[in-house]
């Protein structure tokens, strides 16, 4: 027996769980998805909360079915006869984010099933010239209704789905049957497990009469018997034919035969049953890897000057006081109107001066979740339609969504909403990584039924870690509000003179109704300490008597947004409260944007910012620090693009000229364009630059180059020549050439001179020592932003195999030539770097730290001195093992 082995059997228990805990401690610690800790919250006797925090326990998703449908075996023989069934369904689309390719392709479904009953309503719009627009559903997907929609598995009748699992502990299956269309037969859905000895043990049969179609039926099915073992999944569709329907059924797919809806080319009777999985995951109970959940308002065409908490009386009389006062582009403060926001207000953080990036609904919503502009997503602002070649650009990268990040590390993703740009089965509207969509599209009950689904939804995930949005719409025109809630607001001078201003105002408190009901309920459940709580909106609203015009497409701007591009048609309300992080009723003065609210949601939960978010996190603000220089605030509409500097706001329209420039402290209520003033013509080619700058993602010419962030990670590059003096050079390169990156370098046992910078480009020459490391540390902000680099040994590319990452110095797959991307990260993320030997290692030694945010005592991001040391002599023990074995480096 060799004497490393004897050495090392008598401790091999020992060692296994050294390696199970420094598996553990990768995957939970943030190596799997190179997490930041979250910020540290103190906790004040509020003990019925338990759930706050990294290693507090929730269910997380573990195993999405529609994602594994690529490896499952799939017997599905009618699929071929139910397509010309089920082709007639419009509102469906293939999964956009499985990545899924040939029949599983086909089965993998992003589906909405219309749940409101008898017709379905279509939207007819009056036109100023007296006629009457009806819009094409299939396009604008404008019809009023209910429309639930699931990822699912499609599985016409017969169909047996089979999936390899391993059933983590306190597992669970969830997943939601349906059936798309009636059909005079009853549909049989079956759920087994199969274990490795092959033994079955049914866990659902469940007959779904013809009738009962078009409603997803929830079901919790415990996997807990499983736990820690491989099983088979099987999901089973049939239709019994011979079970009588005792109930009335109707003509398939009747209200989606035709673009409006109507009845006619109503499809044949499919033979048989077009079955559906919704939404088939596995979770576990487990310490959570996202810290928090979320549960984000958003209020459709929400201006911040509704709510009384959210008005600055000193602002407020400055602006009054302007040589041309605001008149009504300024709302009156009414205290109590919206109570709920109020309330929230006082226990958060909240930016008094925040903006949409964009006029309009689709604009400013793929802002707000994805950190970016709707441009730099490559979805046009000008267009309502969108063309086939753009969204299916959006889709080949998969954009930085915040919902879909969150449910890749377990998160459920759901939203309640009255929102018709977020189906992407519509030319007008585009996917955004949810799990489900259910959107009520009715013009005054919407609000009442997303608040219930809200409510009923949490109180059966409420042991869950969600993401979960609810976008009501009430001050969306036309404004209709209960009785009541407009008799809410004073008659002038106290209120509004326009009655439709003063009907706005009372739609916001309606909406505010519900947004109390349901922070009241998650109190009640115990879950405010750990759920982070967001409320802004897409967009404001253009309610000034000064912007009563017409504008791009001879539409009117006042009453309505995407036309006009004024500050009160971007600014937004944004409040954020978490206790022990965002909270003390704290105000932010600085302007910021909705493009930083989904960077500002990663940080706070141990995630990294997409290095494509142009966004910028708001917890730097929010502490209190001061920035060298204000964020640049540019808003996209339907032909124009703004941008707000200093005093300035500078409107340009695309294919004119013609710019519009507003001085915001002598015209806060922007009623006097200045553009053509000649003393301003330089202010007009000034800001043309800035935004010039900013659309294309880089600093203008004046800007401060600000440090990278101490907080970013340090990625440590360690060289050792195995006892002799090598030449080492090459060339570092952070970013992506698209969008603005921070290098650092700080030399390591070698002179500062070894290292010339470039922006975001390092060159370097250096020697190895015989008996010392010698190396190079990268500070990168953003931190996720992509490195890569060139080597050379004595001159020579750089060899293979000697490139090692890791806590243990194992053999780098991902990281050969730079960290780009979530698997890189993972390879070289370490609590330390590895015990290298610079006699005997030959190579480079690729290691990347967990940045430093708020960590508690004791937390992983700094762990007790006791802590550290046990750590690294478990690692140190296990890298000798890993060595002796020839696993790791050392064998040059």
């Amino acid at each position: 027996m060799p004497p490393a082995l004897a050495r090392w059997l008598p401790r091999a228990s020992v060692t296994v769980l050294v390696v199970t805990a420094s598996l553990l401690a990768w995957k939970e610690g943030g190596g799997a998805d190179a997490r930041m800790p979250a910020p540290h919250v103190d906790v004040v006797e509020q003990p019925e909360d338990t759930t706050a925090g990294h290693g507090a326990s929730a269910y997380e998703v573990t195993a999405r079915l529609v994602d594994a449908l690529g490896t499952a075996h799939l017997q599905v023989p009618s699929l071929a006869a139910a397509q010309p069934f089920v082709a007639p369904y419009w509102r469906k689309m293939h999964a956009p984010w499985s990545h899924l390719s040939g029949s599983a392709a086909q089965l993998g479904l992003t589906l909405a099933v219309r749940t409101s009953r008898g017709q379905e309503k279509q939207l007819a719009v009056p036109t100023k010239a007296g006629d009457t627009w009806v819009p094409q559903a299939r396009i604008w997907n404008m019809n009023e209704g209910s429309f639930d929609q699931r990822e699912c598995i499609f599985a016409p009748t017969p169909a047996t789905l089979s999936f390899a699992l391993d059933v983590p502990p306190r597992a669970r299956l969830r997943l939601s049957p349906a059936v798309l269309t009636p059909v005079p037969l009853t549909t049989v859905f079956d759920v087994s497990v199969v274990d490795s000895g092959g033994g079955e043990q049914p866990l659902k049969h469940l007959r779904v009469a013809g009738a009962d179609a078009r409603k997803w039926i929830d079901l919790d099915l415990d996997l807990a018997p499983w736990g820690g073992h491989k099983v088979t999944l099987e999901l089973r569709t049939s239709t019994d034919a011979s079970a009588p329907d005792e109930k009335r059924w109707t003509l398939p797919l009747a209200e989606e035969a035709s673009p409006d809806g109507g009845l006619e080319n109503a499809p044949p009777v499919p033979p048989m049953s077009l079955a559906l999985w919704g939404d088939p995951v596995v979770v576990a109970e487990q310490p959570t890897r996202v810290p928090y959940n979320v549960l984000w308002f958003v209020v459709d065409a929400l201006r911040p000057d509704v709510a009384a908490s959210l008005h600055d009386p000193a602002e407020d009389a400055a602006k009054l006081s302007a040589p041309r006062p605001p008149l009504d582009a300024l709302l009156p403060s009414i205290p109590g109107l919206v109570p709920n926001i109020d309330r929230l207000v006082a226990r958060g953080v909240h930016f008094t001066h925040a903006w949409s990036a964009g006029t309009w609904t689709r604009a400013g919503t793929l802002a707000m979740f994805s950190g970016e502009r709707s441009s730099e997503l490559g979805i046009d602002t000008r267009d309502w339609v969108l063309p086939p070649e753009p969204v299916a650009r959006y889709y080949r990268p998969e954009p930085p969504m915040l919902p879909l990040l969150l449910w890749r590390v377990g998160a459920d993703a759901t939203a309640f909403v009255n929102n018709f740009f977020m189906a992407g089965y519509v030319p007008v509207g585009v996917d955004m990584g949810f799990e489900r969509v259910t959107d009520h599209r009715y013009r005054t009950r919407d609000t009442d039924a997303i608040a219930n689904d809200a409510l009923a939804w949490l109180d059966g995930h409420k042991g869950d870690r969600f993401f979960l949005v609810v976008n009501t719409n009430s001050p969306h025109e036309p404004y209709d509000p209960p009785k009541d809630l407009l008799a809410r607001i004073p008659r002038p001078p106290a209120g509004p003179r326009d009655a439709q201003v003063r009907a706005y105002m009372a739609e916001a408190a309606k909406d505010d109704a519900a947004i109390g009901r349901i922070l009241d309920a998650v109190e009640a459940m115990g879950l405010t300490r750990s759920t982070l709580v967001v409320l802004t909106a897409d967009h404001g609203e253009t309610l000034s008597a000064a912007h009563d015009n017409i504008g791009f497409e001879d539409m009117p701007m006042r009453f309505h947004h995407a036309i006009g591009n004024f500050e009160e048609t971007t600014r937004i309300p944004l409040v954020m409260a978490l206790p022990g992080v965002l909270d003390g009723g704290r105000a932010v003065a600085d302007r910021v944007r909705n493009i930083d609210i989904a960077p500002t949601v990663l940080e706070l939960e141990g995630l990294e910012a997409d290095p494509r978010m142009s966004g910028k996190s708001l917890l730097p603000l929010a502490r209190g620090e001061k920035e060298p220089q204000p964020r640049v605030v540019v808003t996209e509409g339907r032909g124009t693009r703004g941008i707000l500097w200093d005093r300035w706001h500078l409107v340009v329209h695309e294919g004119s000229t013609e710019d519009e420039l507003y001085d915001l402290q002598d015209d806060p209520g922007e009623r006097h364009d200045v553009a053509k003033r000649p003393a301003n013509r330089d202010v007009v080619a000034e800001l043309r630059a800035r935004l010039t700058a900013a659309l294309a993602n880089v600093n203008a010419a004046d800007a401060k180059d600000a440090p990278a962030s101490a907080t970013a990670p340090v990625v440590h590059l360690v060289f050792a020549g195995a006892g002799r003096a090598h030449r080492v050079s090459g060339t570092i390169t952070a970013g992506d050439g698209k969008h603005g990156v921070t290098l650092a370098v700080a030399p390591l046992g070698v002179p500062g001179d070894v290292v010339r910078l470039d922006g975001p480009t390092a060159s370097f020459s250096l020697s190895t020592a015989p008996d010392a490391l010698v190396g190079l540390d990268l500070r990168v902000d953003p931190p996720g932003a992509p490195v890569a680099w060139k080597l050379y040994l004595d001159d020579s590319p750089w060899p293979d195999g000697a490139t090692y990452a890791g806590p243990f110095g194992l053999p780098a797959v991902a990281s050969r030539t730079g960290i780009a991307g979530d698997d890189a990260r993972a390879e070289v993320y370490a609590a330390s770097t590895p015990t290298v030997d610079p006699a005997r290692d030959l190579g480079i030694f690729v290691t990347r730290d967990r940045p430093q945010s708020s960590p508690g005592a004791g937390s992983p991001a700094n762990p007790t001195p006791e802590a550290a040391a046990a750590a690294k002599a478990a690692q140190t023990e296990m890298q000798q093992v890993l060595r002796q074995w020839g696993y790791a480096h050392g064998s040059h």
